[in-house]
């Protein structure tokens, strides 16, 4: 019988309970949180992590202390990008209906398929073959708007050359 936190299985399910101030999964257990802030400066008191102290130095970033090490993050979101920034480096991601692909670091992607979530190189995969599927599906709706639209010129075109031609019959026959 294999362990159930082995990292050999990804069809795992990620079991999770998130309330307002509790938090539960299989794999992290149980904490709970509490935050009190004023002025742009916060404590936070976890259970599982202890206290952090922090700062919010602008919209999206925060400075701190937890368990004594210095904490940097930074968080941008515009439309379906992400943008991450922390003291060991950054990170860009988009997200979609099926999951988030992360671009500098693919293995940090996920993917949730049927209700199973997939991470690292399964779901880059995923990705690949969603992409190919959202890019032909495109692909061919642009194509058919651009067939309309020609079509449409092409008969538009035609029109007024014809009514231009009956209009100049027209005019000569009445000159006569």
């Amino acid at each position: 019988m294999k362990n159930s936190k082995s990292k050999n299985n990804p069809l795992e399910k990620r079991v999770e309970y998130r309330g307002e101030n509790i938090r539960a999964s299989r794999t992290g257990g149980v904490s709970a949180t509490t935050t009190s802030s004023g002025d742009g400066y916060a404590v936070t008191v976890n259970t599982k992590h202890g206290v952090r102290f922090h700062k919010r130095l602008f919209h999206g970033v925060r400075a701190g202390f937890q368990r004594g090490n210095f904490q940097f993050i930074g968080r941008y979101r515009r439309g379906p990008f992400n943008f991450n920034v922390s003291k060991r480096g950054a990170s860009s991601s988009i997200k979609h209906a099926h999951g988030s692909f992360n671009i500098i670091k693919p293995n940090y992607s996920s993917f949730k398929l049927a209700g199973v979530q997939l991470r690292g190189k399964n779901a880059i995969l995923l990705h690949v073959a969603y992409l190919i599927v959202i890019i032909s599906i495109n692909s061919v709706h642009l194509l058919w708007q651009i067939g309309r639209y020609l079509l449409w010129l092409v008969f538009l075109t035609t029109k007024w050359f014809f009514d231009f031609l009956i209009g100049c019959y027209n005019g000569m026959k009445n000159k006569d």
